[in-house]
């Protein structure tokens, strides 16, 4: 049976308004995902939560882990 956990990532502190912050998403959802498969989680759904005048505020992700 596989077990489930989802994890929210949030960017409220960066600037959004006409900056390109793809880079430092990227660096904070590499970390995370890091830091879970070392637990043993594989990540299976990255899903935009929220979005702030056409930027990402919010990732929710999913992760499943073989018991």
């Amino acid at each position: 049976m596989n077990r489930y956990k989802t994890k929210v990532i949030e960017t409220n502190k960066l600037k959004l308004k006409g900056e390109d912050i793809s880079a430092t998403i990227a660096s904070l959802l590499e970390a995370e995902l890091n830091e879970m498969a070392e637990k043993g989680w594989k990540i299976f759904s990255i899903t935009p939560s929220l979005l702030t005048e056409g930027a990402v505020r919010k990732l929710i992700l999913c992760f499943e882990k073989d018991d």
